[in-house]
């Protein structure tokens, strides 16, 4: 407020403790001799023609009130967040138990069919009976590989994070000593830049990678030559990494079911596992406060990516 106006302020003050009778008390943004600014709260009577007026400096206890509202919406943004989350979560976990009702679905039918009691199948060779059994134990299979799976993902999401800081240089190092036996015969050409120290958990950090380089080798598996990168990127307000393929791609328009449990975009037959990594990814990268998505084209290989809030990197 410019002097002039603190005179026009003060001046309709004046004529209202005139105009009424008894004290009146307003708050005021004032100059003090130095040219400095404060809060003042002024009490004036009338008493006649003169005006009693008493002045109190109020800075510190507006400031003060000030910063309590500051505090009180941070708080309250903090909240929304928070409900914000609870409500993702719980519509993740919806959409988990009613994916894993369907995926359980197909095996349980193939051995219950399987299974009929004598009395309602037709007498049939023995050959036919053998290969019933197969279906049945394959279903079996299947289904003990979908309950460990879903054991993982069910502990790893749960697992209690220690952040600290991690270089991510490290975490690449130890996931490719443990994945290459994978791609032993294969011609696979790995390359990565130099990747940042970040504020994370070292083991799920090390999930994170473990699911995505697997996903890239399970993509190029077809491919003469398969090449991998990983790769970094400063965006405006984030730090994102990315694993880049030369595999089988997918859809885009399907993108959105990468990252939910049992999201097959291709056979499982052809791709193989039971479609939880990209699931596992996205909700340890939630749990860093970051975010994933996907780019790819058919036949034109697969970017992921994992961005990471700027206030995780390390300078």
């Amino acid at each position: 407020m410019t002097p002039s106006a603190h005179a026009s302020t003060l001046t309709l003050f004046l004529r209202q403790v005139f105009g009424q009778p008894g004290p009146v008390r307003v708050e005021l943004p004032l100059l003090r001799q130095g040219g400095s600014p404060f809060h003042a709260q002024i009490e004036a009577e009338a008493e006649g023609d003169v005006c009693r007026l008493t002045f109190m400096d109020i800075s510190a206890g507006r400031a003060a009130r000030e910063e309590l509202l500051r505090v009180q919406h941070a708080l309250e943004s903090q909240v929304e967040r928070h409900a914000a989350q609870v409500q993702e979560v719980t519509q993740e976990l919806e959409s988990f138990v009613t994916a894993v009702m369907q995926e359980m679905d197909g095996p349980l039918r193939r051995i219950r069919a399987c299974a009929e009691p004598p009395h309602r199948q037709p007498e049939v060779p023995a050959g036919e009976q053998a290969l019933a059994t197969g279906r049945i134990l394959d279903a079996v299979d299947r289904l003990e590989a979908h309950m460990r799976a879903l054991s993982f993902f069910s502990s790893a999401s749960r697992q209690r994070l220690k952040f600290v800081s991690v270089d991510l240089n490290r975490v690449l190092a130890a996931v490719v000593r443990k994945l290459s036996p994978e791609w032993a015969g294969r011609d696979v050409h790995l390359t990565h830049d130099p990747l940042p120290v970040v504020r994370g958990d070292v083991g799920a950090l090390q999930t994170v990678f473990t699911q995505l380089l697997t996903n890239a080798l399970k993509a190029t598996r077809g491919a003469a030559s398969a090449r991998i990168h990983v790769g970094v990127r400063e965006l405006e307000r984030e730090l994102a990494l990315f694993v880049e393929d030369n595999g089988i791609g997918f859809n885009m328009r399907y993108r959105e079911r990468l990252f939910t449990p049992f999201g097959h975009l291709h056979r499982e037959e052809d791709f193989g596992g039971p479609g939880l990594g990209l699931a596992l990814v996205r909700r340890l990268a939630l749990r860093h406060g970051g975010r994933v998505w996907a780019e790819g084209r058919p036949g034109q290989g697969a970017t992921f990516w994992l961005a990471l809030p700027r206030s995780a990197a390390e300078t």
